[in-house]
């Protein structure tokens, strides 16, 4: 189907929401979708039809290539480090120095409406953090996150997750509960101005057909998978499996040099001449970015990939092919794909490309830093599962004999196939091959979440309302500028931001008037917050009293709710709370209680070691070492904490992990002794 045709599926509700939320609004948004949902033909419909100006940006150099953009961190001159929050090199007096952007470059940040980024499940945390820090200096928006740039972030989280070094992991989890990006602080943090952030979720599979499969597919995204689901899939084991010549079988496995090995020993099988075919660099092409080998070696008779999509829509990239003739003088290859039609292809040409600002004519242009001149093709009798992503096959075999690694292989390889009956497996699958995060599956429940998405429309709306009100202000019309101005703000009540706020005063002309009404109302508010809190205190101490002299859970719980009614960030409540549905025996509810309060303090010691205590006394071992390990990673004299990690490791079998603990527990007692 082109895309155009299938972009503009009008019974596809995500699809038109996503369109008119980019259209109408300018909040940021997530747009996921399993795999198969057309997340990056509708990615190349909006760059293409978009009205806002705008940039596509990725996280690894061929996932620009591909989209004809940059990467984050050339566009942004990101260092390759951590960027934690408190980064000397972010702070607001230290940013211009640290990230010197030319005149050009600035003013293409300022005339941005929209940022897309692809390939967002491989994006830290941190780095949009910085690109928020940074957006608000350059566009000297400080109050408007990302600098009032709406952000596009495209991808899906159950696939490929966030490439973190050991020696990085220390650093960053002291700042964030999750390395994905969700977990910025923009997003998050009540010292931020806080950017909403819309989840759209794809829905509707184009890619598999048979429900079954596809419902196997869901579930193995989730980490859901069911005996009776590896039953099926291990129905398709077939150790010693030879393709037969006329079928174009491709082989899907998780390391380069496996893949290397079964490319280098098909093509040595191949009887005949070997064609060194060698590509032209021309100008600035990173070699790390090139699409394919710079020389390629071939023979008539080889299984290639084909890495481009026809004009003539006879191939797209990923689709398989055999090569039929090699004809240098011509400078032809001819390919047989698998329906038998012959064709020739030709010599494609990739650019390497960066974003500019055409001064003259106020828009963006993308000028060309270099060219890189090959015949699109590949050596693809196999292939690895990361340089699948996105591509589709008819025939596919997946090898499992090396170990799964990463979030999301498992089912990056196994969704590239069309349907179970295209699928062969060189060895069974096992259930510690499904591995997802439960963070993911946490966020993912407010994807299409109907009242979030109703008030971004809304708050769009009153915006409107808000410009209307500006515009008559300065035309004079007073009267029809508060009546514009009151339904503003019965829409999207923005008396509190900055921003509205000082535009407001400086229309009405008493700024030091309304500051003295906002510092009354401030202490007033603060009076009333103080009182709220001590009767908050006083419920909570009750309800202590409540379970350990009484040992009345029930009465507890009454408490804790009346000090949560009078102060809702109340995190002594929230583990008052825990503690009453432990004695109840109710763990459900207790591990929500602390979920509750790991949410309002991510970094509290107590949460922490409540949560790994919890997790631990149901035998959630491997589930107990997260909270623990961020615990003691900020206070690794924490005595209880160690000890408890220590017979999560030893009961998961990791002796390693246990004694490199036991270690660190001898040190810290040795500390507390010398206190």
């Amino acid at each position: 189907m082109h895309d155009s045709e299938y972009i503009l599926d009008t019974n596809n509700l995500e699809q038109q929401t996503l369109l008119e939320l980019i259209r109408s609004t300018s909040d940021c948004i997530f747009l996921t979708g399993k795999a198969g949902t057309g997340k990056s033909t509708l990615l190349r419909y909006i760059h293409e039809h978009s009205k806002k100006t705008h940039v596509l940006l990725a996280s690894t150099g061929i996932a620009a290539l591909n989209i004809g953009g940059q990467t984050i961190h050339s566009f942004f001159k990101l260092p390759l480090r951590p960027l934690p929050p408190e980064d000397p090199d972010l702070q607001r007096n230290k940013i211009f120095k640290s990230f010197r952007y030319s005149s050009e470059h600035r003013k293409l940040i300022r005339s941005l409406e929209m940022i897309i980024i692809d390939e967002i499940s491989m994006v830290r945390a941190d780095v949009i953090d910085a690109i928020d820090k940074i957006l608000r200096a350059y566009t000297a928006r400080p109050y408007q996150p990302f600098g009032g740039i709406q952000m596009l972030f495209v991808g899906d989280l159950y696939q490929l997750e966030p490439v973190v070094r050991a020696e990085d992991r220390q650093i960053l989890d002291v700042y964030y509960r999750s390395h994905y990006f969700f977990a910025a602080r923009v997003f998050n943090s009540a010292e931020y101005d806080r950017c909403y952030l819309l989840g759209i979720e794809l829905r509707k599979v184009y890619r598999q057909e048979e429900a079954q499969f596809v419902e196997i597919l869901d579930r193995v995204r989730a980490g859901q998978m069911t005996s009776h689901d590896l039953e099926v899939l291990n129905n398709r084991v077939v150790p010693n499996y030879q393709p037969e010549k006329e079928n174009l079988v491709i082989t899907l496995a998780s390391r380069r040099d496996r893949v290397a090995a079964i490319n280098e020993e098909c093509l040595r099988q191949i009887e005949g001449r070997t064609y060194r075919i060698g590509g032209v660099v021309d100008g600035d092409f990173p070699k790390a970015n090139l699409p394919t080998e710079e020389e390629l070696i071939l023979k008539e008779g080889a299984q290639v990939m084909l890495l481009t999509n026809d004009r003539d829509k006879r191939w797209a990239n990923g689709t398989i092919a055999v090569i039929e003739h090699i004809d240098l003088e011509e400078e032809k290859i001819t390919i047989r794909l698998e329906d038998g039609s012959l064709h020739a292809v030709e010599r494609n040409v990739w650019e390497n490309n960066r974003y500019t600002y055409d001064e003259e004519d106020g828009e963006i242009i993308t000028e060309t830093l270099g060219m890189f001149t090959q015949y699109p093709l590949r050596l693809a009798w196999a292939i690895t599962i990361h340089k699948s992503q996105g591509l589709t096959f008819e025939r596919v075999v997946i090898d499992f004999t090396d170990r799964i690694f990463a979030s999301g292989q498992t089912y990056v390889a196994l969704s590239r196939c069309r349907s179970l009956e295209g699928m062969t497996l060189r060895a069974p699958i096992h259930m510690r091959d499904i591995i997802a995060r439960p963070e993911i599956a946490r966020y993912y429940e407010q994807m299409n979440n109907a009242e979030l998405l109703g008030d971004a429309f809304a708050r769009a709306e009153a915006n409107q309302h808000y410009l209307q009100a500006n515009t008559e202000w300065k035309q004079g019309r007073y009267s029809d500028a508060i009546v514009s101005f009151r339904t503003a703000v019965e829409g999207n009540n923005q008396l509190s931001n900055p921003l509205y706020l000082r535009l407001l005063c400086q229309r009405l002309g008493r700024v030091e008037q309304m500051a003295q009404e906002l510092r009354t109302l401030r202490r007033e508010l603060e009076d009333g917050r103080k009182r709220l809190r001590a009767l908050s205190e006083e419920h909570v101490q009750m309800g202590n009293e409540c379970l350990i002299e009484a040992h009345d859970p029930e009465a507890a719980l009454r408490c804790y709710a009346k000090a949560i009614d009078y102060d809702i960030r109340s995190l002594e409540a929230r583990l008052g709370q825990a503690r009453a549905y432990r004695m109840q025996k109710d763990r459900n509810k207790q591990l929500s209680a602390l979920r509750e309060a790991e949410a309002l303090s991510p970094l509290h010691a107590t949460v922490l070691y409540e949560l790994g205590k919890y997790y631990s006394s149901y035998a959630m071992y491997e589930e107990s070492i997260e909270p623990l390990a961020r615990l003691i990673a900020q206070d690794t004299a924490h005595i209880p904490a160690i000890e408890l990690i220590i017979k999560s490791y030893e009961r998961l079998g990791d002796e390693e992990r246990a004694e490199q603990f036991e270690r660190l527990l001898i040190q810290a007692k040795r500390r507390n002794a010398g206190k």
